[in-house]
C-alpha cells in the first residue's frame, strides 16, 4: 500500500463525478477540497492519497476505483 503522502493520478474521477451528475464545484464542496483540485485531478495531475480519499468518500467509491483506468462498478 502506498505511503499516506504518496501521490497518484485519479483517471476515473471525471467518470464518477458525472455518474452523480455533479459539477466540479459540487464535488469540491462535498469533498471539502478546492474546485481547482477537482479540475487538476480530472486533467491527470497526481493527487495526494488524502485528497483522493476525500473525493472517493464524497462520491461513494473507493480510492482504488478512482485510480483505475476503467471504472470498476
Amino acid at each position: 500500500m502506498p505511503a499516506p503522502t504518496s501521490n497518484a493520478p485519479v483517471p476515473s474521477l471525471r467518470y464518477w463525478r458525472l455518474e452523480k451528475h455533479w459539477t466540479q464545484r459540487e464535488l469540491a464542496e462535498h469533498a471539502e477540497v478546492a474546485e481547482s483540485t477537482v479540475a487538476h485531478g480530472e486533467q491527470g495531475y497526481a493527487l495526494s492519497l488524502l485528497t483522493a480519499k476525500k473525493l472517493a468518500d464524497a462520491l461513494g467509491v473507493t480510492v482504488k476505483q478512482l485510480r483505475a483506468e476503467e471504472p470498476q462498478e
